[in-house]
């Protein structure tokens, strides 16, 4: 006969404490979300950019730069994604199905670019 032990009780102060963190943490993703949709670029006083591009960098080479970058980024996260299992792997997957589709649409738009040159 086995004997059933009864769940510990949750504490509230910790469950109250951990949904406060994910709130804010998701207000956070939020505002980061809307400003960068925006095209508000939020910038510190005195704060550099990491990259700075040349001014001669063409619509169709930065198109072309950036498709290269998506695939870059989509064989990482795949290789990543071998490594893992349940639902770290689902989850590093679902990154690498957003990398593709990202990187099928900036195709798309470097094939319509072309035809309009021609």
């Amino acid at each position: 006969m086995e004997k059933k032990l009864a769940d510990p009780p949750l504490s509230l102060t910790s469950s109250k404490r951990f949904t406060e963190d994910l709130l804010k943490d998701r207000s956070a993703l939020c505002r980061a979300v809307d400003s960068h949709l925006a095209g508000n670029q939020v910038t510190l006083a005195g704060q550099k950019r990491v990259y700075s591009i040349s001014e001669d960098v063409t619509l169709e080479d930065a198109q072309l730069y950036v498709a290269d970058l998506l695939r870059c980024a989509s064989v990482t996260v795949h290789q990543c994604g071998d490594q893992l299992g349940g639902a770290d792997r689902a989850m590093v997957f679902s990154v690498w199905h957003l990398l593709e589709m990202a990187k099928a649409m900036m195709d798309r738009s470097i094939d319509c670019l072309g035809a309009k040159q021609h």
